[in-house]
C-alpha cells in the first residue's frame, strides 16, 4: 500500500485484512497446481483528526496483471492507475471518519493469462 499524506500526520489510514482464500485451482497433466485465484477482502478506515479538510490518496498495488475489484462504502473517487495499481481519493471534512471495503481477486499461474 502506498500512502502520501504530505504534512498531514494527523490523518490516519487503517487497512484491515478481513478475509483471505484461494480457489479455482487448475492442474497440469502431472497433477501439479498450475493456476489459482486469491481473494482478499479489506476494510479501510480513514480518519481526519485535523480541524481542516484533508484530501487522502490511497494506492494499492497487486502482484499480477489480471485481477478484479469489488468496492463498497465511502471509497471516494476510484481510478485504475495502470496495469497493477488502483487509487482511491477521498476528501475528508474536519474531524470525520470514513470507511470503505473492497475485495480483490488476483489470478495466478495459468489463471493469470
Amino acid at each position: 500500500m502506498e500512502l502520501n499524506l504530505g504534512a498531514a500526520d494527523t490523518v490516519i489510514v487503517e487497512p484491515t485484512l478481513m478475509d483471505f482464500r484461494t480457489d479455482n485451482f487448475q492442474f497440469d497433466n502431472a497433477g501439479n497446481i498450475s493456476g489459482w485465484d486469491e481473494t482478499r477482502a479489506w476494510k479501510v478506515e480513514v480518519k481526519n483528526t485535523r480541524p481542516v479538510p484533508a484530501k487522502v490518496e490511497i494506492k494499492r498495488h497487486f502482484p499480477v496483471p489480471r485481477w478484479e475489484l469489488e468496492k463498497q462504502g465511502e471509497f471516494g473517487d476510484y481510478e485504475k492507475v495502470n496495469l497493477d495499481t488502483v487509487k482511491f481519493t477521498l476528501t475528508l471534512d474536519p474531524r470525520i471518519k470514513k470507511e470503505f471495503q473492497y475485495t480483490v481477486t488476483t489470478h495466478h499461474g495459468t489463471r493469470a493469462q
